[in-house]
């Protein structure tokens, strides 16, 4: 290769980084989750000497729970389709970057031309002739005004929403497992609940049938007894139709077909709990590491850096261009030193009129900007809201169970109180239909209530984000 072409394919080099200024705002982090309402609406609901933990599942003391959130965040396809999304912007970041370097290209040809005698002002006869050549074309846009600059800040705050957006997928994801899971371990309970109340209605049953046949008794009460037998019967189909329900709901969430869980889960199990959670002060940081909030302040900074690639497009633009190559009009001496061709030169282009679409273009920009900052500020107060409305829920429902137990108590105690009465000829057969639909109801409803508390406990670590650790990383453990 000829020595005098060197300097020019070398020169490139020299102008590594050669972004000199920066057009468009810098963002510098938007502040709104860290104002001072934000904290006090935290810390006036509540904050906590528990520590949060990505792993908030295994507080609920469930082998089988635990197996199946790990197998959901793993193989979900909503998960997949997440992490795809989230490749297809790690790629489209690589396009950003590569646009600071030089592109190569190779190219060759091959033409045959002539020449029109009727066409040509000065005829030399028919001119017929082929033309060989080959080489490589380089361009190198230079970023003097920082277009591409922001066109990177621009992609890697995408890249890094999208992994925000797909840390929110699975901290959702987890919680609806636990939720569902919850719901069918309550629904075991509700049937051994209704199963404990069919024995004793039919016990009941026997007892003033037997009165009946004896005279002791008129077929009012036999009547009576049998209705409410048969409606907490009636009470069992639908029960075992949710926990099927549930069970094909969990077996779609961990990305199997329904109806393979069953065996997993055919065991009947407690309603997992977890020892109660007081918080005193919540910090604004809480709010702040919430995925789905990363995700939303994220594309805030993206939208701010799209303001400064659409500003580059007023300044002018400045490139390198050269290509070197063969060129002959004879195949015979196509690889000589002679058939050597080269050029190179800068060039600079500046759009000077454009009917205002650039203008126009920055200010669409700015509105956008405007735009995803209110939906960032609206995904702040509604975080607020939900650890708020979670705190009070799982707070004020351990209340109501706490008191729901002690009904249910004493709705036993009634039941046997009432049934001693009447079999001494003290009070009505009434007496003892409504103790006894009065425990089937509290007792149902202790055990609805029992299932609620777990589920509370999963949707205030839901609103706190999963915990302080991503779910990502908890995973990975």
């Amino acid at each position: 290769m000829n020595s005098k072409l060197l300097p020019l394919l070398l020169l490139p080099l020299v102008f590594t980084g050669c972004t000199i200024f920066r057009v468009g705002p810098d963002y510098k982090g938007e502040t709104f989750s860290a104002q001072q309402g934000v904290t006090n609406a935290l810390n006036s609901a509540a904050a906590t000497n528990d520590v949060a933990t990505a792993l908030w599942w295994e507080k609920l003391n469930d082998a089988v729970l635990t197996d199946l959130i790990r197998k959901s965040l793993a193989t979900n396809r909503d998960i997949l389709v997440a992490e795809a999304r989230l490749r297809q912007t790690r790629a489209q970041l690589g396009i950003a970057r590569a646009a600071f370097l030089p592109g190569l290209d190779g190219v060759a040809s091959y033409s045959r031309f002539g020449q029109s005698d009727n066409a040509a002002v000065y005829s030399f006869g028919n001119i017929d002739r082929s033309q060989y050549a080959a080489g490589f074309d380089a361009v190198w846009e230079l970023d003097i005004f920082g277009g591409k600059f922001r066109k990177v800040e621009s992609a890697i705050a995408a890249y890094q929403s999208y992994e925000a957006a797909r840390d929110a997928v699975m901290v959702s994801l987890a919680a609806e497992v636990a939720t569902v899971y919850l719901s069918y371990r309550t629904a075991q309970q509700l049937l051994i609940t209704a199963n404990t109340n069919v024995g004793l209605q039919s016990n009941t049953l026997a007892l003033v049938q037997s009165q009946y046949k004896s005279g002791l008794a008129s077929e009012l009460p036999v009547q009576q007894a049998s209705y409410n037998l048969q409606t907490t019967l009636a009470a069992v189909p639908g029960i075992e139709s949710d926990l099927e329900a549930y069970a094909n709901a969990l077996a779609v969430l961990t990305g199997q077909f329904p109806g393979e869980l069953h065996a997993l889960l055919r065991e009947t199990k407690d309603i997992p709990s977890a020892q109660p959670v007081w918080f005193e002060g919540i910090p604004a940081e809480t709010i702040r590491n919430r995925p789905d909030v990363r995700a939303a302040e994220r594309q805030v900074a993206a939208a701010v850096a799209e303001i400064g690639v659409a500003k580059s497009d007023l300044y002018p633009k400045f490139a390198l261009n050269g290509s070197v190559g063969l060129e002959s009009l004879k195949w015979s001496n196509f690889t000589g030193h002679d058939s050597m061709a080269y050029n190179f030169g800068p060039q600079a282009s500046w759009a000077i009129f454009r009917g205002g679409s650039i203008r126009n273009n920055i200010k669409a920009k700015t509105a956008a900007q405007e735009e995803i900052l209110a939906v960032y500020e609206s995904a702040v107060l509604a975080a607020v809201k939900e650890v708020r409305n979670a705190l009070t829920a799982y707070q004020k429902e351990q209340q109501r169970h706490a008191a729901l137990l002690s009904a249910v108590e004493s709705a036993r105690k009634a039941v046997v109180l009432s049934e001693d009465l009447y079999k001494n000829g003290m009070v009505d057969f009434s007496n003892v239909l409504d103790a006894q639909r009065s425990l089937s109801g509290l007792a149902e409803g202790e055990v609805m209530s029992r299932g609620t508390v777990s589920t509370r406990f999963v949707q205030l670590y839901k609103a706190l984000g999963g915990g302080w650790q991503t779910t990502t990383e908890a995973v990975k453990k």
